[in-house]
C-alpha cells in the first residue's frame, strides 16, 4: 500500500496543516507515503529525505500535468490518493477518472464541491460537514464517513514546571497577567471581532487581562482595542497555548477547529461558539460551549472563568481528558488506515 499524499495550498491553513501532520503521522508508523505538492509550498518543507516529494500546479486542463503524475504514480507503485483541498482533490478525480488511481477526498470544508461526487470515498473531519456534503445531489449515492483531525499530545502538552512562559514574554507582561488567547487567520469566518467585542466587557472586571490574538491578517475598524493585543503569524504556537488563562474560539462557521482541540491538550480552557463542526469538538464539558454570535454570553463565560481559579482548573483538566479519549493520534491513524485499506480491497 503506496499513499499519495495530495495539498494544493501553498500556505499554512488548517487543512494543509493537517494534511502535513497525517502525511508524517503516516510515515513514522512506517506505511509508505509520497507527497504531491506546489513548488515551495509549506506543507512540503523540511521533510525526510525517504519521502518522495512531486512537485505540481494541479493544473486538470489541459490533461498533460495529470498524465505526468499519473506516470510518476505507475513507476512509484502509487495505490491510492488521499487528497486535502479544493485543487487537489479536483486534481484526485481527474487522476481516478481518467488513469483508474483510487481516489479519497478528505472533507475539511462546509461547502459541497462538484468534485466529491468522483471519488471511492469521502472522509469529513466533523458530523457537520458529512451532513453538509450529503444534502447535495451528486453525493447521494457517494459513501462518506467521518473520521475526526487528531492532536498530537507529545506537541501539545500542558506547561512543565519552570518552563519559560513565551506568551507572556512576547506580550512583556507579569507572570500573573491573565491573558486570554485566540489562535487562527484574522477574517470574518474565524470570528475575532466578535471576540474583541465580548473582551470589552470583561475589561470592566478584569482590567489587567489581555486578548491576544494570533495569526496573520485585519481586525474590521472601529473595534474597541483597549488590551487586545496582535502577535501576527507565528510558527511556535505549541509554545504559547500551554500558558494561557483560557484560549477562545469566536468562529462564525468552523469544520473542527483544531486550535479548541490543540488548547484542550494543553490543558488550558476554551471557550467557544458552538457553530459547525467545533460544536462537537468542545461538547460533553470538552469545552464552554455558547450560543452562536452571543457575545455578552461569552464576555461572562470569560470573566466567569478569571473570577473563579478551581472553575479554571476543572474544564482544562476536563478538556485534556476528553481531547486524548476522542482525538489520539493512535485511534486516528488506525482509523485512516482502515479506509484506506478498505477502498483498496473494493
Amino acid at each position: 500500500m503506496r499513499i499519495l499524499v495530495a495539498s494544493s495550498n501553498l500556505g499554512s491553513n488548517g487543512a494543509s496543516i493537517f494534511a502535513r501532520r497525517s502525511l508524517m503521522l503516516l510515515h513514522k508508523a512506517g506505511h509508505e507515503v509520497l507527497l504531491a505538492c506546489e513548488e515551495d509550498a509549506w506543507v512540503g518543507r523540511d521533510l525526510p529525505a525517504d519521502l518522495p516529494v512531486i512537485r505540481t500546479n494541479f493544473h486538470r486542463w489541459p490533461f498533460d500535468e495529470c498524465d505526468r503524475v499519473a506516470a510518476w504514480c505507475r513507476e512509484r507503485g502509487v495505490s491510492l490518493v488521499h487528497s486535502h483541498l479544493t485543487r487537489s482533490c479536483n486534481f484526485g478525480a481527474l487522476l481516478r477518472q481518467r488513469h483508474g488511481i483510487k481516489s479519497i477526498a478528505h472533507l475539511h470544508a462546509n461547502h459541497p464541491q462538484i468534485h466529491t461526487g468522483f471519488h471511492d470515498l469521502l472522509i469529513a473531519v466533523s458530523e457537520d460537514v458529512a451532513r453538509r456534503h450529503r444534502m447535495v445531489p451528486w453525493n447521494w449515492t457517494a459513501e462518506i464517513v467521518t473520521v475526526p483531525n487528531f492532536v498530537d499530545d507529545e506537541e501539545f502538552r500542558p506547561a512543565a514546571a519552570g518552563e519559560p512562559d513565551l506568551l507572556r514574554s512576547l506580550l512583556d507582561v507579569s507572570a500573573d497577567t491573565p491573558v486570554l488567547l485566540s489562535v487562527g487567520a484574522i477574517c470574518h469566518r474565524k470570528g475575532q471581532d466578535q471576540a474583541v467585542r465580548a473582551f470589552a466587557q470583561v475589561r470592566a472586571k478584569h482590567p489587567d487581562a489581555l486578548l491576544a490574538l494570533v495569526g496573520a491578517g485585519e481586525l474590521p475598524a472601529g473595534l474597541p482595542m483597549d488590551g487586545v493585543r496582535l502577535l501576527g503569524y507565528r510558527r511556535d504556537i505549541p509554545r504559547l497555548i500551554p500558558t494561557a488563562s483560557m484560549v477562545i474560539v469566536p468562529s462564525r462557521q468552523e469544520p473542527f477547529s483544531l486550535a479548541a482541540v490543540e488548547a484542550m491538550a494543553c490543558e488550558v480552557p476554551v471557550v467557544a461558539f458552538a457553530v459547525g463542526g467545533l460544536a462537537e469538538v468542545i461538547s460533553g464539558g470538552a469545552g464552554i460551549s455558547l450560543p452562536a454570535g452571543d457575545c455578552a454570553a461569552m464576555a461572562a463565560a470569560m470573566s466567569g472563568l478569571l473570577s473563579d481559579e478551581a472553575a479554571r482548573r476543572q474544564q482544562a483538566s476536563s478538556g485534556r481528558s476528553i481531547a486524548l479519549a476522542r482525538y489520539g493520534k493512535e485511534a486516528h491513524l488506525a482509523a485512516l488506515v482502515g479506509q484506506f485499506r478498505r477502498v483498496l480491497a473494493q
